[in-house]
């Protein structure tokens, strides 16, 4: 009797002891599972200065209540709590400043401090100097009219994101040229305007009184109306100097002719021949592009190469991916694209004059045949790179 009586108390301490661990904090947040986020709204690019909505939702199995904590490292939120804030981009002095990257972190808590998180960034960018950047770069005169009237005139424009600089030559009587003149100046975007129209106000060097000018853009051709006299100028995305591909190219061929014993044993050459487009076209796929790499996959290629300069930062850029790597699929046997990063390859940026991002430039048995940039419907990108080809 007595031995079962002390069973019976063990027993019932046993179960006070369960009971009242159930009922405490510590069981609560032994067996509480952290909060679920379900979604996580955050735009991918916004202009320095302009305010958008974060928002984020989290479900929790045990219906705890969740605290919302945000923590971004630039600009300024209005509130750091609740499922929905409200950010503005850092602001900016000036309007051509380059873009930057700003990191946006939330922490979801329940009830026992149990954390669930999420990260993203957002490219802060200025508009008109991501256009005045797309637009830079040398162009030719090819043709100038005045009231409608065509004018005999040769001349280059040189355009970086904040100045110009035009080259004129009148052609007169037969083959005869005046002297050359320069003018020089400042120019700024005025808005609205995109990469394809807008308006100019155009600074001429000792003249505080701005010219204002339309243009018109399709990653080729740039063309310039001045209101006040009704001079248009249509001016095209020049190539670079030949001389510099020249230079490139003549270094290296004297230990190329060193190297070359192919003649003697016949059979390298053919397997290079059978399987040149598989590797060097990675099964359609586009072609990493270095400095390095430069002149043994492009200039030495079998295939024509479609070289694209472009950056991770670049939102142009990944609006084209999906369309560059579907175009490079569909024509693997035709030609090859190449993607050269210009922030870890500045040597072959610099070499061919490229200002502005992405740039297509199309090479053919080692020479540059055409080029063009911004980006384009797939339709369009495509028939470019074909027509240049044929």
């Amino acid at each position: 009797m007595n031995l079962y009586s002390k069973q019976t108390r063990l027993i019932l301490l046993f179960i006070l002891q369960i009971t009242i661990f159930i009922g405490c904090t510590q069981f609560e947040e032994f067996t509480n599972d952290p909060p679920e986020i379900t979604t996580f709204t955050i735009p991918n690019e916004v202009e320095y200065g302009e305010t958008v909505q974060l928002r984020i939702r989290a479900f929790d199995a045990d219906d705890d209540s969740l605290t919302y904590i945000w923590d971004v490292s630039e600009g300024t939120l209005i509130g750091d709590t609740g499922p929905e804030v409200q950010w503005t981009a850092p602001e900016s002095d000036e309007e051509m400043v380059p873009s930057r990257v700003v990191t946006v972190n939330v922490y979801v808590r329940d009830g026992s401090e149990k954390d669930a998180s999420k990260t993203a960034t957002i490219l802060v960018y200025s508009k008109p100097y991501r256009i005045a950047e797309t637009l830079s770069g040398t162009y030719t005169l090819a043709a100038k009219s005045v009231h409608g009237d065509p004018v005999q005139v040769t001349g280059i424009l040189r355009l970086t994101p904040t100045t110009f600089t035009q080259e004129f030559q009148e052609v007169l009587e037969g083959e005869a040229q005046s002297l050359k003149q320069f003018v020089t100046g400042s120019y700024k975007l005025v808005r609205p305007f995109n990469q394809s129209s807008g308006t100019i106000h155009w600074f001429t060097q000792g003249d505080p009184k701005p010219s204002v000018i339309t243009y018109t853009w399709d990653g080729q051709f740039l063309a310039l109306v001045f209101r006040a006299d009704a001079t248009q100028y249509i001016y095209n995305r020049q190539a670079p100097d030949p001389e510099v591909v020249e230079t490139d190219d003549v270094d290296p061929e004297p230990v190329e002719e060193d190297v070359e014993p192919e003649p003697i044993e016949p059979e390298p050459v053919e397997e290079p021949e059978e399987l040149n487009p598989d590797p060097v076209n990675t099964d359609g796929k586009p072609v990493t592009i270095t400095d390095a790499t430069f002149k043994t996959e492009v200039l030495d290629a079998e295939l024509p190469v479609v070289l694209e300069f472009e950056a991770d930062w670049c939102p142009f850029c990944r609006q084209m991916k999906p369309i560059v790597e579907s175009i490079a699929l569909e024509h693997r046997d035709t030609f090859i694209i190449g993607k050269l990063d210009i922030d870890e390859n500045r040597q072959t940026m610099e070499a061919y004059k490229v200002k502005g991002i992405p740039t297509y430039i199309i090479f053919q048995n080692g020479a540059e045949v055409a080029r063009f940039a911004g980006a384009m419907p797939k339709q369009v990108f495509e028939n470019k790179i074909l027509d240049a080809l044929k």
